[in-house]
């Protein structure tokens, strides 16, 4: 059976242009983990460039702090302890003795009309990096209807209703010290994974946030640079696992992170071999997938409940 020269002609076309679509996706991730990172041009000679990073007490926050240090920046460190502040403080000092660091002490979960204190506390200071880190499950792995009022509100605050008025305080602030960059950090977990579902839900709100917000930047002609970070499975204080290719130290994550400024996305895996498992929420059918990630959160739920009973 001779096929018709106009089928092959059409075909050979579709062949060609999947190959040419595949091939441009490979080259645009290829390009965003290789090129040189953007973050210079936000700590340019001459001035005293500050960042402020959120959640900086511990974990990933921290390692932000760290990595930003290293490239020369000043650092606004925020949390709720002041003791806590303090000793990550002199930790900075001690690595980075050139680096000037301030604290900003505030509880995320009480906030109010009050938030506008920080941009007051950070004065004149030429600010132009914002790291919208802080954040976390107020309930580990608990089932959505079990959750009180208190704890479904409280997670909302956290994750998403400061980092959207804080932001909104200090865009203002990093226009006028322009060019500034806004990064929010966002989880897999937006992909809407079971026993976590309001912290889910919080993370897929900061990817649309920080979608939102890069297309008005652009929009407006800012000159801000909003860049959302996907982040899986990192080793921090809170999360207690071994170190490996998969899972990153909070501060390589970090440095995973900078890495990717300037790279031309409003969204991106932050660390490369998190991009790698990434892949399979993009090609793997959901019901497969969920099946998958049902195993492994049951197991983490039977982990924490051992736990739990051992402590007590």
């Amino acid at each position: 059976m001779q096929v018709p020269d106009s089928l092959t002609n059409a075909l050979t076309y579709i062949g060609a242009a999947t190959t040419c679509y595949i091939g441009s996706r490979i080259a645009r991730h290829v390009y965003c983990y290789t090129r040189p990172s953007s973050l210079p041009r936000y700590n340019p000679p001459g001035k005293e460039a500050w960042a402020l990073v959120t959640g900086a007490t511990d974990g990933i926050g921290f390692g932000f702090a760290q990595t930003l240090s290293k490239h020369g920046f000043n650092v606004f460190l925020h949390g709720r302890s002041r003791e806590k502040l303090l000793q990550r403080q002199q930790e900075l000092q001690n690595e980075f003795p050139d680096v000037k660091t301030k604290l900003i002490v505030y509880d995320v979960a009480n906030i109010s009309e009050n938030v506008d204190s920080i941009a007051r506390e950070i004065g004149d200071a030429h600010l132009t990096v914002l790291i919208n880190n802080v954040g976390g499950n107020i309930v580990q792995l608990g089932r959505f209807p079990e959750m009180s009022y208190a704890e479904v509100r409280d997670t909302i605050t956290l994750n998403a209703t400061f980092m959207t008025q804080l932001t909104r305080l200090l865009i203002p602030i990093l226009e006028k010290n322009g060019p500034s960059l806004v990064m929010n950090i966002s989880s897999v977990a937006a992909y809407g994974m079971q026993y976590v579902g309001i912290y889910s839900a919080t993370k897929g709100y900061t990817n649309s946030f920080s979608s939102a917000l890069d297309a008005e930047m652009k929009a407006d002609g800012r000159g801000i640079e909003v860049l959302g970070i996907a982040v899986g499975n990192t080793q921090s204080q809170s999360n207690d696992i071994a170190v490996s290719f998969f899972n990153p130290s909070a501060r390589r994550l970090a440095e995973g992170a900078l890495s990717r400024v300037g790279c031309g996305r409003h969204l991106v895996w932050g660390y490369w071999p998190h991009f790698l498992q990434g892949l399979s929420i993009d090609f793997l059918p959901r019901a497969i997938l969920l099946r998958t990630i049902t195993s492994n959160m049951k197991a983490l739920r039977h982990q924490w409940a051992a736990r739990e009973t051992k402590q007590k």
